[in-house]
């Protein structure tokens, strides 16, 4: 397993939530940094945190990647699964870096995770949805 923890950081609030491995991981394509379009997402937003605030919302970081966040969204829960991970990267990037999502990012993530579990049946997505659910704020 290629680890993202040491050059990658992570808010507290994330760290203290998300500690399956699977959240640190490069090499599984389906953990949120381990896809070319997640582990791009999270190095392309660790540059600039700052950029990052308790305001921040999935939106934000999506717009790095498109100027259609909806149509990007659509897409990807019609199944375009290299969307998805865009998808699903963002988000967790957000979550990453600031230790938090807003309301609408929480659904379209669950949604994102819903859309690839029936692709893949894998138990990562079980496991990142068990973990957004039981998040709180």
């Amino acid at each position: 397993m290629d680890d993202v923890t040491a050059a990658y950081p992570k808010a507290p609030a994330f760290a203290a939530h998300f500690t399956d491995p699977l959240y640190d991981d490069l090499a599984d394509e389906l953990a949120p940094f381990g896809s070319d379009e997640g582990a791009d997402m999270l190095a392309d937003w660790v540059h600039g945190p700052e950029d990052l605030t308790a305001a921040s919302t999935y939106r934000d970081v999506l717009s790095a990647f498109t100027d259609d966040v909806e149509a990007l969204v659509m897409e990807a829960h019609a199944g375009a699964m290299d969307l998805a991970a865009v998808v699903l990267g963002g988000c967790f990037t957000l979550l990453r870096l600031t230790g938090r999502i807003d309301p609408e990012g929480r659904r379209v993530l669950l949604d994102t995770l819903d859309v690839m579990e029936r692709e893949y049946g894998a138990e990562q997505f079980r496991t990142m949805r068990r973990d957004v659910l039981a998040l709180r704020g």
